[in-house]
């Protein structure tokens, strides 16, 4: 697996990095910048990745003075709010690409992305979210930038579009085989476009993320209710098996005619990130859950103390998902026999992420007006 510089060596580091695992930080904003702090990370080859969150730039412009310059400027101009927010994590991303694009140009693009979000207004239309996408996207005006788009049927259509005009696109609030097999299908159609359109395949990327932390606590706070004498046995369980399946499904994606027809134009395979969205975690919880899963072309989103906890670590050991495809349906059968349908909590897990996601921005919608 390529790899690029670090200003110093983890064991820890080279156990994942043998295993083809990497890392993001989950929690971007400006004032990872002005501290120096994502550089760090940077140059000890912790980071390979950023996730740029409205709720994390909302809390930093109430807890820095990172954004004050351009808050000042904005003010008075003649932009709407979500203008400015736009131009606001525009700038954020233009900066944390520059950041990276030591790794992705060392890894070929393999490492180096960084991840921002759409205003969640126009996510009943298809077509207004892949404008919005394309406009993100040409402000930031970078090769190693993903715009962020729900899992849901008109996201998945726009997700195609996006896709089909070059722009690379983070697919999240994933909690099931179901809906990832669907996001890999909008991903095989968006490269079919995007080759037809005159677009090098192997410039066109997609990253899909499913949200274990949440999927764990929305099933815990189940088997916590219940009765079934099986119940206790199983907390803690439900993100690893729904990851194992998942995890076998992106295996077969790989392996059948339709994907060997896009790699022969030089394709990339869709990356798969496993993340904690909306739940905090601690640094040891968030460890605990890297350590449970482990696979090859997968990484794991973490908050930065996390990351910086990472040396501290005494070491993981090996492949966790591969060959456990059995093991996981055992689990999703024995949670079934509990009283706990997978599917219909995935359902209702998705909906949430997206009521939080449009929660988080007009916070920040509300945070840019202020300032």
């Amino acid at each position: 697996m390529t790899t690029w510089p670090r200003s110093k060596r983890s064991d820890v580091l080279d156990q994942l990095t043998a295993e083809g695992v990497g890392l993001w930080l989950d929690d971007y904003h400006r004032g990872r910048l002005a501290d120096g702090s994502l550089e760090k990370l940077v140059a000890d080859g912790l980071v390979g990745g950023v996730i740029s969150r409205p709720a994390a730039v909302a809390r930093a412009m109430s807890d820095t003075t990172a954004y004050g310059e351009q808050l000042n400027r904005l003010s008075g101009a003649a932009a709407s709010a979500e203008e400015r927010v736009y131009a606001l994590i525009a700038e954020d991303a233009r900066a944390a690409c520059n950041t990276l694009e030591p790794v992705f140009r060392e890894t070929k693009g393999m490492h180096g992305w960084v991840s921002l979000g759409i205003a969640p207004q126009p996510a009943a239309d298809a077509e207004a979210m892949a404008d919005h996408s394309r406009r993100l996207a040409r402000m930031v005006d970078r090769p190693n930038v993903l715009i962020r788009i729900p899992v849901t049927g008109r996201g998945l259509a726009a997700a195609g579009d996006v896709l089909a005009h070059g722009v690379g696109v983070h697919v999240t609030s994933v909690y099931s085989v179901q809906r990832y097999a669907q996001a890999v299908d909008a991903y095989f159609r968006g490269l079919e476009r995007a080759t037809a359109g005159g677009h090098a395949a192997s410039a066109v990327t997609s990253l899909v993320s499913v949200d274990l932390g949440r999927l764990d606590a929305g099933v815990d706070a189940l088997l916590d209710g219940s009765a079934d004498p099986r119940a206790a046995a199983l907390r803690g369980q439900a993100g690893v098996a729904t990851a194992r399946l998942v995890y076998r499904r992106y295996e077969e994606s790989l392996g059948g005619p339709h994907w060997r027809s896009l790699v022969a134009d030089g394709a990339r395979p869709q990356r798969l990130l496993w993340t904690s969205e909306n739940v905090p975690e601690s640094p040891r919880a968030a460890l605990d859950r890297v350590e449970r899963i482990i696979a090859w072309m997968t990484s794991h989103a973490l908050p930065q103390q996390a990351l910086e906890a990472l040396n501290r670590r005494e070491g993981f050991h090996g492949d966790t998902l591969s060959g456990e495809h059995d093991a996981a349906c055992r689990v999703v059968q024995a949670l079934g026999w509990a009283g706990i349908a997978l599917d219909s909590i995935a359902r209702d897990l998705e909906a949430a992420a997206i009521e939080s996601e449009r929660a988080a921005w007009e916070e920040l919608l509300t945070a840019v007006q202020a300032g």
